[in-house]
């Protein structure tokens, strides 16, 4: 979960430390990539996401079955 906390809150923030951009806008690889394709900070906001849901899910889980 502390991954995707910070890999979600670094995908938001980068614009802002970096280019002075508002929180949250969208910044892309210029060039396309070949298996990828283009590649933006969503991804990794997304993939985030993704990793905090799963922690929480698998939390909830397990600590349901040590109660059973």
């Amino acid at each position: 979960m502390p991954i995707g906390l910070a890999l979600a809150f670094l995908a938001g923030v980068t614009p802002v430390i970096l280019f002075d951009l508002p929180f949250m806008t969208g910044l892309w690889y210029p060039d396309h990539l070949p298996v990828l394709g283009s590649l933006g900070s969503a991804l990794f906001f997304d993939l985030g996401v993704y990793l905090v849901v799963v922690g929480v899910t698998l939390t909830i889980i397990f600590t349901i079955s040590e109660s059973a």
